[in-house]
């Protein structure tokens, strides 16, 4: 009889804690579900989460060097800034990272959508680094920007001119083109026409 009263009793005790316990966990819950239909609810009315990237590109065709912009993002990105670890200059003398594109920075970038600015020939920059101690130096570029809701995000990009050093292009320039698309036609007859092949190179991102 003295068990079941203990029991009972410590039955008694414990039930408001548990039932407290459990509205807790409930209330965790319902806020998780909150957050994400927040969170799937701005993608949709973002159309998707943009991601502003900046890279080097180099051609083998010209050994030219561009510096690309482009959304490779679902979403449209807005208000979209860039910050330079150090400025990007031609061997001609221009700044390339002094240019409207990057001082005033884009409105807008649609899916897909992409900028291109010629930086420099590759042998000229790889001289004009020498000469000013940067050989092999990597240029960090800080890209921020916003989704449709506002929301901010932020990339850090690596851009390093020296690992196009020494690269030799390709013997056949068209079929390395249509073998890197994975063109599935027909065999390969040489046009002679010059087709450029570009690489690019890029790091670290946050939000």
């Amino acid at each position: 009889m003295q068990v079941l009263q203990v029991i009972s009793t410590v039955a008694q005790t414990l039930a408001p804690v548990l039932y407290a316990a459990f509205i807790v966990v409930i209330w965790f819950q319902l806020r998780a579900a909150r957050e994400s239909v927040r969170e799937v609810r701005q993608e949709f009315l973002a159309g998707g989460r943009p991601v502003v990237a900046v890279h080097d590109e180099f051609d083998h065709g010209t050994r030219a060097l561009s510096i690309a912009v482009e959304n490779v993002g679902q979403g449209p990105a807005k208000s979209i800034s860039f910050e330079f670890s150090r400025p990007i200059e031609s061997s001609d003398g221009v700044v390339v990272s002094g240019l409207p594109l990057f001082t005033i920075g884009l409105t807008s970038l649609s899916p897909g959508a992409r900028i291109t600015c010629f930086w420099d020939d590759l042998d000229d920059q790889m001289a004009f680094l020498r000469t000013n101690g940067l050989e092999g130096e990597d240029f960090q570029i800080t890209v921020e920007y916003s989704d449709l809701t506002g929301s901010r995000y932020w990339n850090t990009w690596d851009v390093q001119p020296a690992i196009y050093t020494g690269l030799r292009p390709p013997k056949r320039p068209a079929q390395h083109a249509q073998d890197q698309a994975g063109s599935t036609g027909g065999p390969w007859e040489p046009t002679g026409e010059q087709v450029a092949v570009r690489t690019s190179d890029g790091a670290g991102e946050g939000s």
